[in-house]
């Protein structure tokens, strides 16, 4: 239904579904695009509406937008569309900290909060009322941002602009299968970290995953100053290696945000570092394994981390099955 709604109609469309949430919306058109512009309690945001062509958003179109954020000193970005992102969009996406909501994201929104009226009302392109919701639907989770080196400006600091939306989708993904935890790791400073092993109902694919981890204050994956990354006071890194196999016959691709980090009842996404990673995507064939690292960033006073799957695996239909390794090394 939401691919029935006129390319003229998407940006309000959007516009509504954000101001749901309670924020302020501004439709505005620059450059032949369209955006949303967001605000409320001082945080801001710009939505690029991205309507379907049949094309998935491609990584061109979205270094676009990245440099119109960086021309306008946008902080919190996001790219929305009924169609789907190319592979290098996602990526790309990953590494500029920008939110890509694709069309399966946005039925899954419309599903969580009954929105299927107002889908009905832009379809029939009847969308001029009011959709301000000051009682918006709000659960905690952490989006993914660049960790910035010494001598660059850090990223405005909790204006989360995103957040209430995006957490629908984490939080109404049917849950898998919960197959126990895969080991313990007790780090210096006293988190308790551990692993879910999962499987969704209609599993045809599985993962055996070796895991190790430990806290660390700051990170040096290249020699020299320039490669140290250093976190806020409060907040530590968790660095955790892994060597994946396929235990299934079939191909499987394999991408870090595959995993998240649960603590504190916040769902935190991998930290991508500028110029550098451990956890290149790739597509493992069947038997074949790879050695990866990645980091998250969690309150320095959690008591208790959970590494878990995401629904990229659940969608692909994949038992990923942890298991502590202690002998895994743990380094960048």
């Amino acid at each position: 239904m939401i691919r029935h709604i006129p390319k003229s109609e998407f940006p309000e469309f959007v516009a509504a579904l954000w101001g749901k949430q309670g924020w302020q919306t501004t439709v505005t058109e620059k450059s032949g695009k369209s955006f949303v512009a967001l605000q409320r309690d001082g945080a801001e945001g710009l939505i690029w509406t991205k309507p379907g062509t049949g094309d998935a958003v491609s990584g061109q179109e979205l270094q676009q937008f990245v440099g119109i954020c960086k021309k306008f000193g946008v902080n919190e970005g996001a790219v929305v569309t009924p169609g789907t992102f190319s592979e290098d969009a996602e990526k790309l996406g990953s590494q500029a900290g920008v939110q890509l909501v694709d069309g399966e994201k946005l039925r899954t929104i419309v599903e969580a909060r009954e929105l299927h009226d107002l889908v009905e009302r832009f379809a029939d392109g009847g969308g001029d009322e009011s959709d301000s919701d000051e009682d918006g639907f709000s659960l905690p989770i952490s989006i993914p941002e660049s960790v910035p080196l010494p001598d660059e400006v850090p990223r405005k600091a909790g204006a989360v602009v995103f957040v209430a939306i995006l957490a629908i989708v984490a939080a109404t993904v049917v849950a898998p299968m919960i197959l126990g935890t895969g080991g313990t790791v007790q780090t210096d400073g006293g988190w308790n970290v551990t692993a879910n092993s999962t499987a969704p109902s209609n599993a045809t694919g599985a993962l055996e995953v070796r895991w190790n981890a430990k806290r660390v204050s700051k990170l040096n994956p290249k020699s020299g100053d320039d490669g140290v990354y250093k976190l806020t006071d409060g907040k530590k890194f968790l660095l955790v290696s892994m060597n994946v196999t396929n235990a299934g016959s079939d191909s499987l691709g394999l991408r870090p945000q595959a995993f998240a980090l649960r603590s504190n009842g916040t769902l935190h996404g991998y930290q991508p570092l500028k110029n550098t990673t451990g956890f290149q995507p790739s597509v493992l064939d069947g038997g074949e394994s790879t050695s990866v690292w990645f980091v998250f960033s969690i309150d320095a006073d959690a008591p208790n981390a959970t590494i878990v799957t995401t629904g990229r695996l659940r969608r692909d239909h994949v038992r990923t099955q942890f298991s502590h390794d202690e002998t895994l090394t743990v380094e960048t």
